[in-house]
């Protein structure tokens, strides 16, 4: 049952931030869980993006894989974008199918944390030994991989192969313990610390069903140079059922990657129309998600920094806490009373003759120009900052100022629509990529990318609330939903995917800095058409409203009919 609250009451209520020098904030009571809402499922769903790949390495997964789980679910996340779309606008009911989309990412997260380990069981060589620590009473040791043991203890049967010394007679003779250890051993192991390489692991060793245990053995100081080699398949951390889970897990990345992607969408549709019918800015709305994505990967990864959990169940600890946030963003969202839109009729022929519109199609492919320039940049940056010799304190910071400059703009994002309109800035959308894009072909020193990265401010933040409040004033009524739905999946989904392909291949054939050249030039090219277009427009359009033109107009129009 979903409970909503009548806000009617609070519509001219509004709390008031005093900043200093007689400047004031304004928050407007209706917007309040809106606001929570988003900063929650950003933190979420940023979360969920920033551990995702790490999440599945640890279980044993491939970089390929990676790319083919992703790869494959493009095609799901456009289809479900436009179905989740065109449903709203046939129902009129865009909550409830939020909601919906919001349980699957949470079912699923959660779903997540009890997922096995996919790891091939292949046999492992495991070196035991006596050791004598200072202060420490001898002991038998072993190392392995560290990932050998599913948690920090198990029990195997290892058949020994190799004993140094056992052909020296002398040493049989003096260490007898050693001929009551059968051939193969029942050892216990229980993780003790880190060796050197860190990928290799030190245990305690107890032997099991022996006639002699390790402290016998190790007491021995005859005994004491025994090295023993045995080879186990009995992993613990293995999974015989590797092909089919592997499949399973391909399963439900899909349908993570689907129901995120969607959420982010619906979101645009629910927060553009509370935003248009109560007169509010969507610029400041976009505040708190930038605040949400900024903290929910950093809070995730403090809990897994201080948490006592290792191996492959460490990072189930991320989807508890995307599956927290996402929680929490629901029960916020459900307390705002949307307004139902009338149900839509004639959809496929409505959006037939918008998509044959010129200034529909032009401002569709503007979208997509956009994503794909946005999407190379996200994809490549790092990599590229990386080989002119960026720190990981570098990257970490160039990535966190994207969100921080957008926060003051998107603040005040409502005057510069009005001042600026939102033609001319996707114009300085496009070039502010261009910018972007040929200052990253001459970069040398790369801690100039943070000021680079300002451009963010017009290429997104800006341009992305531009986009909202264009398809309110362009898009037929019945199709507000689907139109905005729509321009997510070109810019963020389609776009991007797209210039991941074709800019990797780029980037590999003729380098990073030609690659960035190469999108600057096309960005720019398609600026300097779509300005040329938005000025012959504003051009049209203010000949049209010169005062007296209108009569001039119905004169002539009424001679035509006479004649």
């Amino acid at each position: 049952m979903t409970i909503t609250v009548n806000f009617e009451k609070m519509k001219n209520q509004s709390f008031i931030i005093n900043i200093c020098r007689g400047r004031k904030i304004k928050i407007n009571k209706l917007f309040l869980p809106v606001k929570f809402a988003l900063f929650c499922w950003f933190a979420g769903a940023y979360t969920m993006t920033v551990f995702t790949p790490v999440f599945l390495k640890s279980k044993g997964f491939t970089i390929a894989h990676l790319s083919i789980f992703t790869a494959t679910s493009v095609l799901l996340q456009c289809i479900s974008n436009l179905i989740s779309g065109i449903t709203v606008d046939k129902t009129g009911r865009s909550k409830a199918v939020l909601l919906t989309y919001l349980a699957v990412f949470f079912t699923i997260s959660l779903t997540f944390t009890q997922m096995p380990s996919v790891r091939e069981c292949t046999a492992e060589k495991i070196r035991l030994q006596c050791s004598e620590e200072d202060g420490e009473v001898p002991s038998l040791i072993a190392e392995t991989p560290c990932n050998f043991l599913k948690d920090n203890a198990g029990s195997i049967l290892c058949p020994i192969n190799n004993t140094t010394n056992l052909n020296n007679s002398n040493y049989y003779k003096d260490c007898k313990t050693f001929s009551f250890i059968s051939s193969a051993l029942n050892i216990h192991l229980k993780k003790k610390e880190t060796a050197n390489d860190s990928a290799i692991c030190k245990h305690d060793i107890i032997l099991e069903n022996e006639s002699i245990n390790a402290l016998q053995l190790c007491n021995n100081d005859s005994c004491k140079s025994l090295e023993i080699d045995c080879t186990s398949s009995d992993s613990m951390n293995c999974n015989s059922k590797r092909e089919i889970w592997v499949i399973i897990y391909g399963i439900m990345i899909n349908f993570l990657y689907f129901s995120h992607t969607t959420t982010y969408r619906l979101f645009d549709v629910i927060v553009t129309d509370l935003t248009t019918e109560h007169n509010a800015d969507f610029g400041r709305q976009r505040v708190f998600s930038i605040l949400g994505s900024l903290t929910g990967p950093p809070v995730t990864g403090f809990i897994l920094h201080r948490s006592s959990y290792t191996g492959d169940n460490k990072y189930s600890l991320a989807f508890v806490s995307a599956s927290a946030f996402t929680l929490l963003s629901a029960l916020a969202i459900s307390l705002v009373n949307v307004k139902p839109n009338v149900p839509a009729t004639k959809m496929w022929k409505q959006s037939l003759e918008f998509v044959k519109r010129l200034d529909a199609f032009l401002f569709l492919l503007l979208v997509f120009i956009m994503g794909s320039a946005f999407g190379f940049q996200t994809t490549y940056s790092s990599w590229y900052l990386q080989d002119l010799g960026a720190s990981d304190l570098l990257l970490g910071i160039n990535r966190g100022m994207a969100g921080l400059y957008g926060i003051p703009f998107l603040y005040s994002s409502r005057w510069f629509i009005d001042k600026i309109g939102e033609r001319n800035l996707f114009v300085f959308g496009l070039l502010g990529h261009a910018a972007y894009s040929f200052s990253f072909s001459l970069l040398k020193e790369p801690w100039f990318s943070v000021a680079i990265q300002s451009t963010i401010i017009l290429t997104y933040h800006l341009f992305w609330v531009a986009v909202m409040s264009n398809i309110e004033k362009i898009a037929p009524d019945g199709l507000q939903a689907t139109m905005k739905i729509l321009a997510g999946t070109l810019h963020f989904s389609i776009g991007k995917i797209v210039s991941t392909m074709i800019g990797g291949t780029v980037m590999s054939a003729v380098g990073g800095r030609t690659a960035y050249q190469v999108m600057g030039s096309i960005v720019a090219l398609y600026g300097v058409m779509y300005g040329i277009y938005a000025f012959i427009l504003h051009k049209t359009r203010s000949r049209n409203t010169i005062p007296g033109n209108e009569r001039i107009q119905n004169q002539c129009s009424m001679e035509k009919n006479e004649h």
